[in-house]
């Protein structure tokens, strides 16, 4: 693998819409990706329930928190996203220095968030107010770089094809070793302190470590037609109402809640409706093996159904999956059914996610004559920060007024109801919102970004050509 710090050589046009990308380099770029993730599904999936049993803190508290807190990490994206657009492009890059920084800082910040609010004596909501606050205003730091790679090291749209795919394969492979491993660690120690100490330092440690080793070895060749060009906020601001952006956003968000609510109650359901918290370690793989063969999978899905048409098939699909549990919630075998076909799904569409966002990236510096990886990386970080907000925000509403009891070994009947519902019905009506707004609102074609790239390529030609 590549770790050392290799200086950039901007190409010329000719040259960065067609260099193959090295082995290594390709490696490093699959764990920078997979770094963030666990952080993100450890607090989605297990902070709610930690708060609850462990801290003693009231649901429809914490759901506030998670609402509230993911809302103001989401008005601090762009803003974020806008200060790391102005940093100085060096020979060595953007966004590996901001990228590395971002993984120390974010890695602390998720400990205070852990370990703070269970040694405090007092003041314990307040402690994860803050702390939840910083870590996802630091998490900006190391998301919006990640998301920002794949644009900046290349032009070439097979080479970028590929790199979509193994960022799918990142997130897909980090989130599934925390929803692995996350339940047998917890399981085992019956949801103690201790048991959440052991494995909030596994994770937080593994990610360290990967989101480094995975930054120093990646390089930034695609630079803007003038390096030396600066816009305004207003200007910066501009970038995420164009309407393929602001479109993607939407839909983004819709369909992230629609994942996030069932992964945010997943550790209660398997915990209170299926009595047995082990078992979600017994579904992750499952999943996985649906993932890794949408993934291998999805050049060959692209092609058939397009951009736009395979985010709409997703959504669409993905509704009657959630439908599929209806029959009988409590049913092992249609879990495990309507998981790996779900996974299939998952896997096949996350590749194009990242497509879509490099073309949305190339369509505003057509359009708006100067370009920002970071800017169009923040919509990402946003979707990620306020569908998790979402998902941790209405089922500590749902359960807290339906009569969750902290720490019991049972729940009452409306509890296990409200459960259910958050699991099966409530991503139905995100997914459906998802595809309606990418359906009627999402405007580039074929014809429009072949445009795009021809015209892009002659600004770039033209530019290298003129007298310095």
């Amino acid at each position: 693998m590549t770790t050392s710090a290799q200086p950039i050589q901007p190409l010329a046009s000719g040259d960065i819409a067609q260099e193959k990308l090295k082995f290594g380099e390709k490696l490093s770029y699959l764990l920078a990706t997979m770094a963030p993730y666990p952080l993100l599904g450890l607090t989605s999936g297990y902070l709610m329930i930690f708060y609850t049993n462990v801290i003693g803190l009231n649901p429809i508290a914490i759901g506030t928190l998670f609402l509230f807190s993911r809302i103001m990490d989401g008005i601090s994206d762009p803003i974020n996203g806008y200060l790391i657009d102005r940093l100085p492009r060096t020979k060595f890059g953007k966004y590996r220095s901001v990228m590395i920084g971002g993984t120390i800082v974010c890695c602390l910040n998720s400990l205070l968030l852990w370990f703070g609010p269970a040694w405090a004596t007092s003041g314990k909501l307040t402690i994860a107010y803050i702390s939840y606050l910083v870590l996802g205003f630091s998490f900006d730091y190391m998301d919006i770089p990640k998301n920002s790679f794949l644009p900046a090291m290349t032009a070439n749209p097979k080479e970028r094809s590929s790199l979509g795919m193994l960022m799918a394969l990142g997130t897909i492979v980090s989130g599934m070793a925390v929803a692995i491993i996350a339940p047998l660690i917890l399981s085992a120690g019956d949801l103690s302190l201790k048991a959440f100490s052991t494995l909030v330092l596994i994770v937080t440690g593994a990610v360290l470590v990967v989101g480094i080793v995975g930054a120093l070895g990646v390089k930034e060749r695609v630079v803007p037609v003038d390096m030396e060009t600066k816009h305004s906020l207003k200007d910066y601001l501009n970038i995420l109402i164009q309407r393929p952006v602001f479109v993607t956003f939407m839909y983004g968000l819709m369909f992230s809640a629609a994942l996030y609510i069932p992964g945010a109650v997943s550790v209660f359901f398997f915990t209170y409706v299926m009595k047995n918290l082990a078992l979600a370690s017994a579904v992750a793989p499952v999943q996985l093996v649906g993932l890794l063969l949408g993934i291998f999978l999805a050049a060959l899905i692209l092609r058939k159904l397009g951009k736009k048409r395979s985010y709409i098939v997703a959504a669409l699909a993905m509704i009657i999956v959630s439908a599929i549990r209806w029959i009988d919630p409590t049913s092992l075998a249609l879990i495990y059914i309507s998981t790996i076909i779900g996974g299939f799904i998952l896997g096949s569409f996350q590749p194009v996610v990242h497509v879509v966002a490099a073309d949305n990236i190339d369509y505003v510096e057509y359009k708006m004559k100067y370009r920002s990886e970071a800017a169009v990386a923040s919509i990402g970080s946003f979707v990620e920060k306020v569908s998790s907000g979402i998902a941790g925000a209405i089922p500590g509403y749902v359960l807290g007024w339906a009569g969750y009891v902290a720490a019991s070994q049972t729940q009452p009947a409306s509890v296990i109801t409200a459960i259910i519902w958050l699991t099966i019905g409530s991503p139905i009506f995100f997914f459906a919102a998802s595809a309606l707004i990418f359906g009627f609102g999402y405007n580039l074609d074929k014809n429009t970004l072949q445009k795009v790239e021809v015209e892009l390529s002659e600004r770039r030609a033209a530019n290298q050509a003129s007298p310095k």
